[in-house]
């Protein structure tokens, strides 16, 4: 059920404006770490909305315990957690972004991830969103990263 291509491929194709976010992005980004579903921060304007509801709605997507959604609404300030028929997706507001969603698009690196081009979230970005949340497994990330990459955009001297 892990076809992250698949759910890169559709969200191109619907046309929604997104940055792939969180473990694939670590990944994209040199550390070595598994990862379960597809993180995407996305643009919150009512445009954008319209097709992520849209693609949500062709995924028949359901909550991750496989429940019907109660509610497809992105929370302004927070995530939207979805089993898809490809993979688990998490749908991030932009306002989780450390900077604009325009900007932080604009510093994406577009990448493949299994074959699929998708904006992968620069790492100066990906460092500041995890080092925000105070989470172990964002801690870890960092520290998967720091061994891959040495020094952090951040880090002391």
């Amino acid at each position: 059920m892990n076809d992250f291509a698949a759910a890169l491929r559709d969200l191109n194709e619907a046309g929604v404006r997104f940055v792939v976010v969180g473990g694939l992005a670590v990944i994209r980004h040199g550390a070595v770490r598994a990862t379960k579903d597809v993180d995407v921060a996305v643009a919150t304007d009512a445009a954008n909305l319209a097709l992520l509801t849209a693609l949500i709605e062709r995924w028949e997507s359901t909550n991750p315990d496989g429940t019907p959604l109660r509610s497809d609404d992105l929370v302004v300030a927070g995530a939207l957690q979805l089993r898809t028929r490809h993979c688990f997706v998490d749908i991030l507001s932009e306002r989780l972004l450390p900077a604009p969603f325009a900007d932080v698009l604009d510093r994406a690196d577009r990448k493949r991830i299994d074959g699929v081009e998708a904006p992968i979230c620069s790492l100066v970005d990906l460092v500041a969103m995890k080092r925000a949340t105070g989470r172990a497994s964002d801690e870890l990330d960092l520290e998967r990263l720091r061994e891959a990459l040495g020094t952090l955009p951040g880090d002391p001297a």
